[in-house]
Order: structure tokens, then sequence, then C-alpha cells
């Protein structure tokens, strides 16, 4: 299955197609009726490298998203998900899925897109598959082998944590993004 923009990808992800994910919604009207209290990350799904905001506090979510209307996006496109634990990173990054396959990760406590600024670390062919492996749960692993079947040639964003979460038991492993876009 081709995953072919950032609409469709968080489509797919928030009805549980990548396995196992944080809490997400899907609007701000939603966030606010689901009477969620924690820190917040929110999403411009427009367009690649859009808008993201990290950690942001339940006081302060409608503020910014509507500093992003005013700068000209459809808050129609805006997605909001628990954040995630960045402390309890043990590695993430961006794994093509191709017959010799890339891992871009890194092992920085950070929000990804630093991290991989940062430090950057690359891995080729069997140690990608081995250091996502390792680092994951079996439980983890398998979900994440169904997705390697179903997506040759995506890339699959990941996130490895040192413990359980998300909404599936037994999973210490996020998969955010699957695209060939």
């Amino acid at each position: 299955m081709r995953v072919r923009n950032k609409l469709e990808n968080y489509r797919l992800w928030t009805s549980g197609a990548f396995g196992n994910r944080l809490r997400a919604w899907r609007s701000v009207e939603e966030w606010r009726e689901g009477g969620f209290a924690g820190v917040v990350s929110v999403r411009y799904l427009g367009v690649g490298g859009g808008p993201c905001a990290y950690g942001v506090p339940k006081g302060e979510v409608e503020d910014l998203i509507g500093s992003w209307r005013r700068s000209g996006f459809d808050p129609a496109l805006v997605m909001l998900n628990e954040s995630a634990p960045d402390e309890s990173i043990v590695l993430q990054g961006e794994y093509l899925n191709d017959p010799v396959p890339h891992l871009l990760f890194s092992t920085s406590k950070a929000r990804m897109r630093d991290a991989l600024r940062l430090e950057p670390q690359v891995l080729r062919g069997y140690a990608a598959r081995l250091a996502l492996e390792s680092a994951m749960s079996p439980s983890s692993w398998a979900d994440f082998e169904v997705l390697l079947e179903t997506h040759p040639g995506h890339v699959l964003e990941v996130s490895v944590y040192s413990r359980t979460l998300g909404d599936v038991p037994g999973r210490n492993a996020l998969v955010w993004e699957v695209r060939s876009y």
C-alpha cells in the first residue's frame, strides 16, 4: 500500500493502521471534549515540514493554533496528540525500507527533528534492521515487520522507548509516519 501524502499518512496513523500510538485528536474541539490535561504536540498536516509544536501545555493550545491561522494555515488541517516521553527515548529515526535498508537515527533524548539534526547516525543493511529489532520489545518488532511487508520502498519514522507506552499493551515503539512522499 502506497502512502502518498502527509494527510493520508495521518489518517492511517489515527485509525491505528501503523499499530501502537499515543492518544490523538483530529481537531481542537475533539481534544477539548476529551478532557486531556497533559501536554500535547500540535502538527499541521497540509504540507511536509509544516509547523509543529511539541510539549504544548493545555492553556496554550488554542492560542498557538490561532497564531497559525493568522499566518495562513488552515485550522482544519491541525492534529493534536499526547506528547511522547522524550526522556525515555532509546533510539529514533527514519528507516528506509528498501532491499538494502538504511536507518538515519539518533539516540539523543530530544525531539526527533532536533536529534537527527544534532546527532545523526547511519546504519545500512542488516545492521539497520538489527539496531531496531534489538531496541524494540518482541511485540513491537513483530508489528514493525508487518509494516515493512506492507510498505516496501517507504520511509518509516519510528521512536523506541525504554518503557512501554501507547494504546497497545507490551509495546515500546511508535511509528509516526509511513511515507513515500
